[in-house]
């Protein structure tokens, strides 16, 4: 059969190369709409918090989120000790600040000892995959060193959400070191407080340019705390009208639950040495940790909670908090309060057992002269 003239015949390759040009060109397009739909989509962000201490943390990055509502949407997930009624419903502080609270979780099963610990983990690992999977967020941020804060990651990892860790990279006594080093295995993003833990960091061979070095988030709250003008109103509403800024003790001490016994006998100790001391204190009640029903126990048997210079209390606002702790005469107990917070204001504290061993510390009076 003859070619009609003027009709051009292609080589095949040729025909191929231009199949697969417009292939691509397709494709490519495609990525472009893809990512353009992906600029103007919001960040989906769950945030889960277990107690007071890391919503103190938390907090100053929910209002940020939650600012910023044409970028993030935040969703708030609440478990553990924030809502039970021996540590105060800490929840409520949450809703006072206007989040939403989106699900709250019953995790802890009661008897405050190791088994109860780990049933607790079991009993967050049962609970959170309905709960996550409805969110679908794009990553999760979960703080610190807690029981319940190493279920959530677990449980966020098996799923193939991001993680990022708050605090990690630091070094404390007991199981807690373990338990923080686990999440931050377990996390894709950190957002560390020293230059030290995201050293680190690094040598638990994570990627570098997956480290924030973003310093600690309580201390946005720090900063404009000097500053308040009604301290001694605060002071007085916790400790009563005779009581003189730095003439009073702040006293928080939480069990050390790789050896229970011998921090109950610690706290027994402190206790005896507060009440001989003849002072205005200040004391929080333990932590939902193996041990603190016996430390409780301890503190009712000597009467402290009926004491006239003692005002034994479950829960305090963060705001509040700092105030009583920059306007302390001193800090006891072994809260890693007393290692931040309360150095950075130059309180002076006095640290019981092991449970801070390794901590970073310094000399950060320089708050003072603000």
């Amino acid at each position: 059969m003859e070619k009609q003239p003027g009709v051009l015949t292609r080589n095949p390759h040729e025909l191929y190369y231009l199949r697969m040009q417009r292939i691509k060109e397709k494709m490519e397009r495609g990525k472009t709409e893809e990512n353009q739909y992906q600029s103007k989509r919001k960040l989906k962000v769950c945030v889960a918090t277990c107690n007071r201490a890391d919503y103190s943390k938390l907090a100053p990055i929910m209002f940020g989120l939650k600012n910023q509502p044409e970028d993030f949407e935040l969703e708030v997930v609440v478990l553990g000790s924030h809502l039970i009624d021996d540590y105060g419903n800490t929840f409520r502080m949450i809703e006072q600040d206007d989040f939403d609270i989106g699900s709250k979780l019953h995790t802890i099963v009661r008897g405050e000892d190791e088994a109860a610990m780990v049933e607790s983990v079991g009993l967050a690992l049962v609970k959170l995959p309905d709960v996550l999977q409805r969110l679908h967020p794009d990553i999760l941020i979960v703080h610190g060193d807690r029981f319940d804060a190493l279920a959530l990651a677990t449980a966020a990892a098996l799923m193939n959400i991001r993680i990022l860790h708050l605090e990690g990279g630091e070094v404390s006594g007991t199981i807690d070191d373990s338990i923080r080093h686990a999440i931050s295995k377990l996390a894709h993003y950190h957002a560390c407080c020293t230059r030290m833990a995201e050293q680190h960091l690094i040598a638990m061979c994570e990627d570098h340019s997956r480290i924030l070095l973003a310093g600690c988030p309580s201390y946005d709250k720090l900063l404009s705390s000097q500053r308040r003008d009604d301290y001694m109103d605060i002071i007085k509403s916790w400790l009563g009208d005779k009581v003189k800024n730095r003439d009073y003790i702040v006293a928080l001490q939480h069990p050390v639950t790789t050896d229970i016994q011998h921090s109950i006998k610690i706290y027994g100790l402190m206790l005896d040495a507060l009440i001989s001391f003849n002072k205005r204190t200040l004391i929080l009640f333990p932590n939902i940790d193996a041990g603190s029903k016996e430390m409780v126990r301890v503190m009712r048997k000597k009467g402290i909670e009926q004491h006239p210079n003692f005002r034994a209390v479950k829960h305090i606002p963060f705001e509040q908090f700092i105030q009583l702790v920059c306007h302390a005469g001193c800090m006891i107990g072994n809260s890693s309060c007393g290692v931040r917070e309360a150095g950075a204001f130059g309180t002076p504290v006095i640290n019981l057992g092991t449970r801070q061993t390794g901590r970073e510390t310094g000399r950060c009076d320089w708050l003072r002269s603000l």
